[in-house]
């Protein structure tokens, strides 16, 4: 259509999809759990993540009177690393599709992730609260 105006179709636009995770944020669903508190975040943020893990397993450590052995902490140390960036990645973003692009990977690929590590029932745990109020 050279030199008319074209007609936009903006029908698309005005459908609005919310994703399950819209509005879940792990560290608001720990601070409404209370696990944490603000005082704890505020703590964490001159902790290096090694320094974190290290805590977390000290402690654990330390619950079972040093009883870990035999544990292949190796074997599980990528999956639990892979587990955690999913899950920073859901609670940053507003849906599945952003989540997968903050991690550089295939929406296909995010979803297997999401399945692979059983976070479908966190997912939704907000989307849960709300239809039930």
């Amino acid at each position: 259509m050279v030199g008319k105006t074209a007609i936009k179709d903006s029908s698309l636009k005005n459908t609005k999809f919310y994703s399950d995770n819209k509005n879940y944020n792990l560290k608001n669903k720990l601070l409404k759990d209370q696990k944490i508190d603000k005082s704890f975040l505020d703590k964490i943020r001159f902790i290096t993540l090694e320094e974190l893990i290290t805590l977390k397993l000290l402690v654990s450590a330390e619950d079972l009177k040093g009883k870990l052995y035999n544990f292949p902490f190796l074997r599980y140390t990528s999956d639990i690393c892979k587990e955690a960036v999913v899950r920073f990645a859901l609670s940053l973003a507003d849906n599945r599709k952003e989540a997968s692009l903050i991690l550089g990977m295939k929406k296909a690929d995010f979803l297997q992730y999401i399945r692979e590590y059983n976070l479908i029932e966190e997912f939704n745990y907000d989307s849960k609260t709300k239809n039930s109020k």
